[in-house]
């Protein structure tokens, strides 16, 4: 069997390997698009305004601009799959030529490890040791066919072209192989890419959500309700808030008629040498509990 007749094949299988790449790589960037697009609609931005703590809504800014950042990598690392720059012969010879270059300036210990060879041309070598041309590397591959391409043309026996047949669709069958392997070694890096940011997305909604979460603001008074008063002991409390003195420690009926739930403003009916007063109870001069009416 000769090259030209598993040509055809090769190269569709090859050509339907780089579609398939592609056509996940537009899947994932739709399916990610599509639940990012989930959780940003969840998110409430009109909260932010409401923060007003500085480190809260520089960590809330924060978020939203990472998380920008991680979209657009994962849009870039797509479009690189999507729009695969296609490689020539040359870039496979500064591929050889950039090993070369590492195994000269290696040191003796490390040829003594083994030294990794360039993997694009490790599988070419792999890939095309069934033909029935060998390939060894893409310069003396070269070399061969210009050499072939040479004797053709003074002497165009059919052994010679044969030869540079074989030649020529041995370098054709690489160059499908090298740019089905870069669509490959792309696909594997946009996965990467896309655990990567899904994950730094996900916890930059979740700090944004908690950044931008509005204090949970007290019950206020609407209307006046019955309560119990329970005043502190203390004198100088008391008269620092314009209660009189002969209230401390009582308990006092009244209302709560404005205010919050966390310092409403009471109304206290008279008690003994306790008069009837209207004032703001805090923390410090005591609590006020409702009772049933």
């Amino acid at each position: 069997m000769t090259v030209s007749e598993v040509a055809p094949a090769e190269q569709q299988e090859l050509e339907g390997h780089g579609a398939s790449v592609r056509s996940a790589a537009q899947w994932l960037v739709t399916s990610f698009a599509a639940v990012g697009a989930l959780l940003v609609a969840g998110i409430q931005l009109q909260n932010v305004t409401q923060v007003t703590v500085w480190w809260k809504l520089s960590l809330t800014l924060l978020s939203v601009v990472v998380a920008l950042l991680a979209t657009g990598s994962v849009i870039v690392c797509a479009s690189r799959v999507l729009i695969a720059p296609v490689l020539t012969w040359d870039d496979l010879v500064r591929r050889e030529t950039r090993q070369l270059i590492t195994s000269r300036q290696a040191t003796a210990a490390q040829h003594l490890e083994g030294l990794p060879g360039d993997p694009l041309l490790l599988e070419l070598a792999a890939a095309t040791q069934m033909q029935p041309v060998p390939f060894t590397s893409p310069r003396s591959l070269r070399e061969e066919l210009a050499g072939a391409r040479e004797d053709v043309s003074t002497s165009a026996s059919e052994d010679l072209q044969g030869r540079m047949l074989q030649l020529e669709e041995l370098a054709q069958l690489c160059l499908r192989y090298a740019n089905a392997w870069q669509s490959r070694q792309l696909y594997l890096r946009l996965i990467k890419v896309l655990k990567r940011a899904g994950t730094l997305i996900v916890v930059c909604i979740a700090v944004f959500l908690w950044a931008s979460k509005p204090a949970d603001e007290p019950l206020k008074v609407a209307k006046p309700f019955p309560v119990q008063v329970f005043l502190t002991d203390s004198r100088d409390a008391l008269k620092a808030a314009g209660v009189d003195e002969a209230c401390a420690g009582m308990t006092l009926q009244g209302s709560a008629v404005d205010g919050d739930a966390t310092a409403p403003e009471v109304a206290t009916k008279p008690a003994g040498k306790c008069p009837a007063s209207r004032f703001a109870l805090t923390d410090t001069l005591g609590v006020a509990v409702p009772v049933a009416q």
